[in-house]
């Protein structure tokens, strides 16, 4: 039979109909909010990994100037999104790393009136010196996230710029205190994926030693600029600290005098940061390569280092030079010749040697018990030496060794009774010194002349500008007055009127005309013009010989570091001469930290040592638990409370800085922040005393 119009099943139908509209519905609704918002979550996370990514980058290449190996730094490009079952994802999102201004000489660095004394005055004469460098960027290409920053790194800095503002990653390390420290970026680096890449940061030209450099007239400031994506306000917020709000007051440690930043190239600024007059900064340059095309440095002058100063007849001296790239660090393997001028004595015992690792060149110079007595002129080159031979030239150096007739002071040598050096407390005009001579064995005649030559043996920094002849005896003038601080002597000439009597004594006073820090330790020697006899003595001005060192050695500021897990503070050296520190112990008013550890390893750095004491002048100090300043893995903790001893100890001459660095705070194997921490510091000095330094940790970087 036939059921006409029979509707059983149509509920059944349309149901599902109406259940897989629904399940429609539902995936269109998860595939168009869900996955995107799922997938700019990714996409967000990456972008924060990444910036971590920068800020490692970043802290390799202001690390290089204490780098001796390269260090490689991976860089996450992009991400990947989570597999999904039904839902489709989008093509997977990429993102580039690339150099930018590192082949563009519009993109520098250029230090002005910038000048240094001696044979690297030549290089360092006040003339504006440019460096090519550039910025490193990241820049993401996501299908989510919309206006991702673009992260650059540029002198020293990281920082994210989004199209409305910008974001500091880091701080700077360009600027503390009297510290200048430039790292110039070089090489050409574009890569591009979907996944991580590997930047290797090499350190092309790199040391620790800084010179010194001051502005090169009473009416011009040593600046640096640079070019950078940050504008001047958020220069002046970075600087903050080292901005002297009073300029031109030089106590308060702070030197930065201004900050301005004018229209650079393309989308930089021309930023210029300037320096406070009269003072001496301590500038140490470096270059990292990264990518392609990096270039090498070659030798840029040629200076000396130690050897100048006074040598007896038949003995020798050791001549010290260094070969250095524009960036006033050590060039290896180049041949430097030497030779005594035509119109001095003496010879060296080689005509040629080659730089070692550390630049430097050793020559004999040897004199024979016939050479003629006063300054002797040794020429070096690493051009050659030839007829067109000039000391001013950069690849030149003339060093003056001043040859005498006897070794020392003391007893009656050469025509010359025994020297007699009184050492007088300073007054409020300077410290005078008594000295005295009497002819020995033959008279001074009438004419005749005595040469006095104070040589500064131990501190190159004495300005003999600051001395005065006073006090003369009856028949005896200043003829002369020569003051040749490139040498390091200064020279008066007594011409007798009389005949001086070997029964005579000549008297005179060496006033310090406000001597101030550039008081030190010198030799007298007296030379007899007629014969070259000669004499010497030693005695120390200014401040009445020092006192002790721990009285003298003053703290002048203190930060954290790397994010709150080192300590820093610097110290200046009061004391008429050189100190030495020999131990340290330090103490915080916390239970949570315990110990000072570290494990990276390597040279002088921050991050390498429990303890580096980094000397702008005389030597720097070491503690390594390992035993070795120069220990690969340490795995000795340095316990507080407790006196260490240095295993390199430190020598800070008189009126300079130096920075004394604790890394890392540590307990129970983890590393603790010592931000608003009670910090206490004693320094162990050579003479015995100690100097306490108590700090409260508020000023982090």
């Amino acid at each position: 039979m036939e059921l006409v119009g029979d509707r059983r099943g149509q509920s059944i139908q349309i149901g599902a109909v109406l259940l897989f509209g629904v399940l429609i519905i539902a995936f269109s609704s998860y595939q168009a909010f869900v996955v995107p918002d799922q997938n700019r979550e990714v996409e967000f996370n990456h972008n924060q990994e990444v910036q971590s990514d920068m800020q490692d980058l970043r802290n390799a290449i202001v690390s290089v100037p204490g780098s001796t190996s390269s260090r490689a730094v991976s860089v996450s490009l992009a991400t990947r999104y989570p597999s999904r079952l039904v839902a489709r994802n989008p093509g997977p999102p990429s993102g580039s790393v690339r150099t930018n201004g590192t082949t563009d000489m519009r993109y520098n660095i250029t230090v002005r009136n910038a000048a240094a004394a001696g044979e690297t005055g030549d290089v360092w004469n006040g003339t504006a010196r440019p460096y090519n460098t550039g910025t490193i960027a990241y820049s993401p290409n996501y299908n989510v996230y919309s206006n991702p920053p673009t992260t650059y790194y540029g002198h020293s800095v990281a920082y994210n710029q989004f199209p409305t503002a910008n974001l500091t990653l880091s701080e700077q390390t360009m600027v503390n205190g009297r510290d200048i420290t430039l790292v110039a970026l070089n090489g050409s680096l574009r890569r591009s994926s979907g996944g991580s890449t590997t930047v290797d940061v090499r350190p092309v030209s790199r040391s620790n030693d800084p010179i010194i450099v001051s502005n090169d007239a009473s009416t011009s400031n040593v600046s640096v600029s640079v070019p950078t994506r940050l504008p001047e306000s958020k220069w002046k917020e970075l600087l903050a600290d080292e901005i002297d709000s009073n300029p031109g007051d030089l106590s308060n440690d702070r030197y930065v005098a201004d900050v301005t930043a004018t229209d650079g190239p393309g989308p930089y600024y021309n930023l210029t940061i300037t320096f406070e007059r009269g003072a001496d900064y301590r500038l140490r340059m470096a270059k990292a390569g990264v990518g392609d095309g990096v270039s090498s440095e070659e030798a840029a002058y040629l200076t000396d280092v130690g050897g100048d100063g006074s040598v007896a007849k038949g003995d020798s001296a050791d001549l010290v030079l260094e070969v250095r790239d524009e960036y006033n660090n050590p060039v290896q393997g180049v041949t430097v010749h030497g030779g005594v001028d035509p119109g001095s004595d003496g010879s060296l015992t080689d005509s040629e040697k080659v730089s070692g690792s550390d630049g430097r060149v050793t020559f004999e110079y040897t004199t024979t018990q016939s050479a003629s007595t006063g300054i002797q002129n040794i020429n070096f080159s690493y051009r050659g030496l030839g007829d067109g031979f000039s000391a001013s030239e950069p690849e030149n150096v003339t060093m003056d060794v001043r040859v005498t007739a006897n070794g020392g002071g003391g007893g009656s040598v050469n025509g010359f009774s025994s020297t007699s050096v009184s050492n007088l407390e300073a007054d409020s005009s300077g410290l005078n010194q008594t000295v005295s001579f009497s002819p020995a064995d033959q008279s001074i005649g009438a004419g005749e002349t005595v040469y006095i030559n104070f040589d500064d043996a131990q501190q190159s920094t004495v300005n003999y500008e600051n001395y005065e002849i006073a006090d003369l005896p009856a028949g005896v003038s200043v003829e002369d007055s020569n003051v040749d601080t490139g040498t390091g002597t200064f020279t008066v000439t007594l011409s007798a009127d009389n005949p001086i009597a070997t029964a005579d004594t000549v008297s005179f006073t060496v006033v310090g005309v406000d001597t101030g820090s550039q008081a030190g330790p010198l030799d007298v020697d007296f030379v007899r013009e007629d014969t070259g006899d000669s004499e010497t003595a030693s005695f120390n001005v200014g401040g009445g010989g020092g006192g002790k060192a721990g009285d003298s050695v003053v703290s002048t500021g203190s930060k954290t570091y790397d994010g709150d897990k080192g300590f820093q503070f610097t110290i200046e050296n009061r004391n008429s001469r050189s100190v030495t520190i020999t131990n340290i112990s330090v103490s915080v008013g916390d239970s949570s930290v315990a110990s000072l550890f570290e494990q990276n390893g390597g040279e002088y750095d921050p991050y390498q040592h429990e303890v580096w004491i980094d000397s702008s002048s005389g030597s720097d100090g070491v503690v390594e638990m390992s035993g070795e300043p120069y220990y690969d893995e340490d795995s000795t903790e340095m316990p507080l409370d407790t006196v260490q001893e240095l295993n390199e100890n430190a020598v800070v001459n008189s009126g300079n800085l130096a920075t004394v660095y604790m890394y890392q705070f540590y307990k129970n194997n983890k590393a603790k922040s010592v931000a608003g921490k009670d910090v206490t510091v004693e320094l162990g000095f050579q003479d015995g005393s100690t100097g306490t330094y108590e700090f409260t940790s508020v000023d982090s970087t």
